[in-house]
């Protein structure tokens, strides 16, 4: 195959790779790239392919989790995902059987319930947020 042909490939992913910055496509792309090297040594089009795969499935299933892992430890918790592991004070008695219940977080009113279906919350008592499903808190007893 060409050599023509891979730079193609590897300009496409690179390119779908900088648009969606999802670090999905840029391990093909090293797979592309190691393709185009051996393209240059060799016209044998089934090693060309087999590298490809082989080096874009190693450089995705070893590389990508470190590197996903590197870079969302530095990404700052929003919205929702902020909220799991605060304290919350509870506005209107929590009871799953009764299915109602009201917590208030961060000047906020969530619909809350239960992580146990027997547990109930009074008034006015804290608790600990486990989960958010949905647009309902799960909270538990604070320890």
């Amino acid at each position: 195959m060409s050599p023509w042909y891979w730079l193609a490939i590897l300009a496409v992913l690179i390119i779908v790779e900088i648009c969606t910055l999802a670090l999905t496509t840029i391990w093909f792309a090293g797979g592309a790239l190691a393709a185009l090297i051996t393209s240059f040594i060799t016209d044998n089009l089934v090693l060309e392919c087999a590298l490809f795969v082989a080096v874009s499935a190693v450089l995705l299933l070893i590389l990508r989790p470190s590197v996903v892992r590197r870079f969302n430890k530095r990404r700052a918790k929003t919205n929702v995902e902020a909220v799991a592991g605060k304290i919350v004070r509870v506005i209107e008695p929590v009871d799953n059987i009764a299915n109602k219940g009201r917590v208030a977080v961060d000047g906020m009113e969530w619909t809350a319930r239960s992580s146990e279906d027997g547990t109930t919350f009074e008034t006015g008592e804290n608790a600990v947020v486990v989960r958010v499903e949905g647009v309902k808190m799960i909270i538990e007893k604070e320890a």
